[in-house]
C-alpha cells in the first residue's frame, strides 16, 4: 500500500505505541464513525457498548471518516470514560469506501482478531464478546463468526448464495488480510466483497472453514440452520445479537415488505411473525431516540 488511508494524529499515535509496549487484546473492534452521519448513530452505539458488558476483552479501533487531524467525534469524548476498554483513533477522508479504509485500518494493526462495525451498528445483549468468541473456539475450523447472514442472491449468483453479513463479524486478522477483495473501485465492488461470486464468506469455505451466525443467547449456528436463528430477516429477529440499519428495515417493515425481504434472503425456508402497527412504531421510536437496548423479542 503506497500512502496509508488511515492514520492517527501525533497524540494518537503516541498512545497506540504506549499500548503496543505494554501488551494488547487479542481482538480489535473496529467502528467506523462517519462525521457525516447524524450524531445520534455514534451515540446509540457507545450507548450500547457500556450498556452491554462485552464480556471479553478487546481494543476499541474508532476509525474516524471525514474527521481532520485532531477532529474527533464528540460523543467518543462523553462516552470515553464509560468504556472499559483501550481505544485508538484513526482517521480516514469521507471519500474513501468503507472497505478499502477497514481493510487499510485492519493491515495497520497487530491483532489477532478483528470486528468490523458499521456507522449503524448497535449491540443488543451482555456478553456479546464472549459468545462471539466462545463460538469462534468450540466451531470445527470456524472462518469467521457474525451476527447476520443469508441466502439472497445477487447478480452472478445462485440461491442459496450463503454469506456473512459484514456488520459484526469477526475472524483472524491475517486472514482478512489474505482475502482477494477484488477491485474496490465503487462501492457495488464492496458489496460484490460481501455477497458476490467471490464473496468473502465463499473464499472461508473454498479453504474448508465454516461460516457461523451467534445470536443473542450465544448459540453458534451452523450454515443449515441459519433460516432458524431469527437472527436476520426471520421471525421477529428475536436472536439478533448486534442490529444495524438493514435489521431496522425489516423491524419496520408493513407486512407485506417483511414477507418479501425474508423471502428474498431465505426462499421456502422464510420465517414470517406478523407484528402489530404499534410494535412496529416502538421499534421505529427506539431507533429514533435509542436507550437501553430491549429485551428479546419485545418490541422486534
Amino acid at each position: 500500500m503506497a500512502e496509508s488511508l488511515c492514520y492517527p494524529d501525533e497524540a494518537g499515535a503516541q498512545r497506540l505505541h504506549q499500548h503496543r509496549c505494554r501488551g494488547m487484546a487479542d481482538t480489535a473492534v473496529i467502528y467506523l464513525a462517519r462525521k457525516g452521519n447524524h450524531p445520534r448513530f455514534s451515540r446509540a452505539f457507545l450507548h450500547s457498548l457500556i450498556a452491554c458488558p462485552a464480556g471479553a476483552d478487546f481494543d476499541l479501533v474508532y476509525l474516524l471518516k471525514g474527521y481532520g487531524d485532531g477532529e474527533s467525534d464528540p460523543n467518543l469524548a462523553v462516552f470515553r470514560g464509560a468504556i472499559p476498554h483501550a481505544i485508538h483513533e484513526l482517521r480516514c477522508l469521507d471519500e474513501n469506501f468503507a472497505t478499502n479504509v477497514v481493510l487499510d485500518a485492519a493491515a495497520g494493526l497487530h491483532h489477532q482478531r478483528i470486528m468490523f462495525l458499521t456507522s449503524y451498528s448497535r449491540i443488543l445483549a451482555p456478553g456479546w464478546m464472549a459468545a462471539y468468541l466462545d463460538a469462534f473456539e468450540r466451531t470445527p475450523s470456524c472462518g469467521i463468526v457474525g451476527a447476520t447472514g443469508g441466502f439472497e442472491v445477487i447478480p452472478g449468483t445462485t440461491f442459496p448464495n450463503v454469506n456473512v453479513r459484514h456488520n459484526a463479524c469477526l475472524l483472524e486478522r491475517k486472514l482478512f488480510l489474505d482475502i482477494d477483495p477484488g477491485p474496490l473501485k465503487t462501492k457495488l465492488d464492496g458489496n460484490r466483497l460481501e455477497a458476490g461470486p467471490n464473496s468473502m464468506t465463499r473464499q472461508i469455505i473454498n479453504r474448508r472453514l465454516a461460516p457461523v451466525i451467534v445470536d443473542r443467547f450465544g448459540k453458534a449456528w451452523g450454515v443449515e440452520d441459519w433460516p432458524r436463528s431469527r437472527t436476520f430477516r426471520s421471525g421477529r429477529q428475536e436472536g439478533l445479537l448486534i442490529a444495524d440499519n438493514r435489521t431496522h428495515d425489516y423491524d419496520v417493515a408493513r407486512p407485506g415488505k417483511r414477507r418479501r425481504l425474508a423471502v428474498q434472503n431465505w426462499g421456502e425456508q422464510a420465517n414470517v411473525t406478523r407484528v402489530s402497527m404499534f410494535a412496529r412504531l416502538a421499534s421505529a421510536l427506539r431507533w429514533r431516540f435509542p436507550s437501553t437496548p430491549p429485551p428479546a423479542g419485545q418490541g422486534r
